[in-house]
């Protein structure tokens, strides 16, 4: 019975040490400012992204840059967590200011994950295009 609960305390750190890792490395990403050019290209300000602002992100994700769902790394996993903190706001957030809070500051940080994603991978290809006519 011993190594039972041994194994699962050490699964359940492992899965927490996993999302915990996955947070970091999203939330990082999502601290980076916008630079000017997505800002003037696709009229985002980097101050007025909220949490519901995932969807309409996504579509200019879908227009400017199509593939970019497939290629950009846990854009994917973030579109899932957004989702389900989504649905436990709605679910929990009357009954329980706390988790609304909760919900949206989660819920914004998705949103500026996919607004740096997007403003870097629009980087890179004016980076290739550029290239591309000096060669």
């Amino acid at each position: 019975m011993l190594p039972f609960f041994i194994l699962a305390f050490s699964l359940l750190a492992l899965v927490k040490f996993g999302v915990a890792q996955w947070r970091a490395i999203w939330m990082s990403t999502a601290s980076q400012p916008l630079s000017g050019s997505l800002q003037h290209a696709a009229g985002i300000d980097d101050a007025a992204i909220g949490a519901q602002d995932f969807g309409t992100l996504l579509d200019l994700c879908d227009r400017l840059s199509p593939g970019l769902k497939k290629t950009s790394p846990w854009l994917k996993e973030v579109s899932l967590y957004h989702r389900l903190v989504g649905k436990l706001d709605h679910a929990f957030g009357r009954k329980f200011p706390a988790i609304s809070a909760w919900a949206n500051g989660e819920m914004q940080t998705c949103c500026r994950y996919a607004a740096v994603v997007l403003d870097q991978n629009l980087s890179m290809n004016m980076d290739r295009q550029f290239a591309a006519r000096a060669s």
